[in-house]
């Protein structure tokens, strides 16, 4: 990893970081309207030949996000060989507001420039993000998530040659600068546009232009073979003009092709997604089916009978478990004749302190107290009445009259004493039982947790449900269901897609 270079100029402040992969350059202009500093700079060597080898694996994508002023043509990127003699352009990338123009030259395997010319409203004084792609032998030109160009071109050729030299801003000579305010360029390979425009819209209104450049050949021939040449010069420059109207032609068919298969993608994913939405709707207006009738989306049945509840889903989904209850902190409720949901005992006051429901203690050797639901009761046990015990190692626990087995498996399954929903875990004198998430009581009964309950400040606190969601209690659990017309963001959010 090269350690990144920080530069700083007036009104401005440049970050360049570089890896072995990418290469990204950030420019932030200073916030202010008056400001007309532009950025003109020739890259470190490195970050030249690093970026110019993503064009050579054809894999490459270029970002600008700029705001040009004036009428002026601009060079926004230029890269050139340097060769002893003079300079081999490579590669420029210009706009031209005063002409609405982006112009893009790149070079071809016979080794002259291709220039595509493509229209695209630069004067309209705001910012324009233009990103421009190589993908092995297509070319894609966006701007402002408008596709400008999409095009397989055979015979571009990034040649793999050292001395690569980069210029931002100007072109190769330190002229044609952009004027105007550039506060994003980045350098990487892949492609970012689906990532960047999911809705990319397709322009076929913009015709592209494209313009070879050539060199007239000189002849060495004499002058009484001038006729001669000059005859066989047009008749090749008509041959020439027939092969451009020819593939001028077809390059127009290619395009028209490929625009319709871009529409036909972009209309199927259109109406993939309306059908989704749909069956949704109709999921939510036919509800589910239970016992012979229909209850509708968000609906809950429930059977007091044997404390179960069925809730009907989002997508149709019958639900069925417990009857979830709101969370009790109490440790050991209470579950009244007939109701399905405990609720807390009342305490108990004696000698001075306050014991909860269901607490037991030992005041005295062989006297038992214990709090039920607000009256404390007291008994006196004698040793004479304990069980006999077929255990060999035995312990009487502190103030209690009857031995008990020690050492002994109470988590084993015909011993063990716990809710079905508890841990169970050996303890000296017996099993310990502790309720499992998402379910509270004291281990030998334990209730589920109705999540869907909780308070706004619960749920923001504990992660529960957020916007566009229905809550879906679960047996230990719960998950979120988007409503109807909703697209799912994350397990908590759904963000409403449905526009009217």
């Amino acid at each position: 990893m090269v350690r990144p270079h920080f530069i700083s100029c007036r009104k401005s402040s440049l970050l360049i970081s570089l890896s072995s992969l990418t290469l990204i350059l950030l420019v932030c202009q200073e916030a202010d309207a008056r400001s007309h500093t532009a950025l003109h700079m020739r890259l470190p060597q490195m970050q030249a030949e690093n970026l110019w080898q993503m064009f050579v694996d054809r894999s490459a994508s270029i970002q600008f996000d700029v705001q040009q002023e004036g009428d002026a043509e601009g060079v926004l990127l230029s890269i050139y060989q340097q060769l002893p003699e003079k300079e081999k352009k490579l590669l420029e990338i210009k706009i031209f507001s005063a002409e609405n123009k982006i112009i893009f030259t790149h070079l071809t395997t016979t080794g002259v420039p291709r220039t595509f010319i493509l229209k695209a409203p630069l004067n309209d004084e705001e910012w324009h993000k233009i990103i421009i792609v190589i993908n092995g032998d297509e070319l894609q030109v966006v701007e402002n998530c408008h596709q400008m160009l999409k095009k397989v071109v055979y015979d571009m050729d990034f040649p793999a040659v050292s001395n690569v030299r980069m210029h931002l801003g100007e072109d190769i000579n330190g002229e044609t600068l952009f004027v105007g305010k550039m506060r994003e360029f980045s350098g990487d390979s892949g492609n970012p546009i689906q990532m960047k425009c999911p809705n990319l819209e397709i322009m076929m209104d913009s015709p592209v232009e494209t313009i070879i450049e050539t060199t007239p050949a000189t002849s060495d021939s004499d002058s009484d073979m001038d006729g001669d040449a000059e005859t066989t010069t047009e008749s090749v420059q008509r041959r020439d003009n027939n092969n451009e109207e020819r593939d001028e032609n077809l390059g127009r068919l290619e395009n028209r092709v490929q625009y319709l298969e871009d529409q036909f993608k972009h209309w199927k994913s259109l109406v993939q997604g309306l059908d989704g939405r749909v069956k949704k709707v109709e999921l939510y207006q036919r509800g589910c089916q239970i016992s012979g009738r229909i209850i509708s989306f968000g609906e809950k049945q429930q059977n007091a009978v044997n404390c179960t509840e069925c809730q009907c889903s989002s997508t149709g989904e019958l639900h069925c478990g417990m009857i979830g209850c709101p969370h009790l902190k109490c440790a050991h409720p209470i579950q009244m004749f007939g109701e399905c949901c405990p609720k807390c005992g009342e305490q108990c006051f004696y000698n001075g302190k306050h014991y909860e429901h269901g607490e037991e203690f030992w005041p005295k050797t062989c006297v038992r107290c214990a709090c039920t639901n607000g009256k404390m009761s007291c008994q006196f046990r004698k040793p004479e009445n304990c069980a006999t015990l077929d255990c060999a190692a035995q312990e009487t626990p502190e103030n209690q009259c009857c031995p008990v087995c020690i050492n002994e498996d109470n988590c084993a399954a015909d011993r063990n004493p716990c809710d079905p929903n508890a841990t169970c875990e050996n303890g000296p004198f017996a099993a310990k039982c502790k309720c499992k998430t998402g379910f509270f009581g004291n281990g030998t009964k334990c209730f589920d947790i109705d999540e869907c309950l909780w308070d706004d400040s619960a749920r923001q606190q504990l992660g529960g449900c957020q916007m566009g969601t229905m809550c879906i209690n679960l047996p230990g659990s719960f998950k979120c269901d988007c409503l109807p017309g909703f697209q799912r963001l994350d397990e908590r959010n759904c963000l409403d897609v449905i526009r009217i």
